[in-house]
């Protein structure tokens, strides 16, 4: 009797792991957990902040202006992931005068900039099919479109910040 008891309960237990493990392999292969690395992001994210990104959102729908998501650019070593916030959209026209973004004419009130941009060199552009532009929202400290160009759509977004942990 207590070896059938035992075998119950040994068989309990593997079950329980083997639907956690699957539980948490599923889980990973839609959301990636990201550390913030750096101060581009302040206000709204600091340096070493956790956050979980949704790498199957935009399957089920489009980009948002504001919408903050993880993108991958390449360097000299290989490839980097930084997290930025999306400013212009595919036929949308940029413009910086003056130290202030403009979206198709529109100044952009952008209340989630760590402090009042300074030293931008006056810029235009106009976003193509399948790009997004992306900036950081300490503008005086980010490295992001300005830099590093349009960002395509389909193969440098990751996906979508959704939570952040800590």
């Amino acid at each position: 009797m207590e070896k059938s008891d035992f075998k119950k309960s040994l068989l309990e237990y593997i079950k329980v792991i083997i639907i956690t493990v699957v539980f948490t392999l599923g889980v990973l292969y839609f959301v990636q957990i990201s550390r913030v690395v750096g101060s581009s992001m302040e206000p709204t994210y600091q340096n070493g902040n956790i956050i979980l990104v949704d790498k199957f959102f935009y399957k089920r729908g489009k980009p948002s202006y504001n919408d903050i998501v993880v993108v991958k650019y390449h360097v000299v070593e290989g490839e980097d992931q930084i997290i930025k916030r999306i400013v212009g959209l595919p036929g949308d026209r940029l413009e910086m005068k003056d130290n202030q973004l403009y979206r198709n004419g529109q100044l952009l009130n952008e209340d989630y900039i760590n402090g009042p941009m300074e030293g931008n060199e006056d810029f235009s552009y106009d976003i193509p099919e399948g790009k997004i532009f992306v900036m950081g929202d300490n503008r005086n400290h980010s490295v992001d479109s300005r830099n590093i160009g349009y960002i395509d759509f389909d193969d440098q977004v990751v996906g979508r910040v959704f939570f952040k942990v800590f």
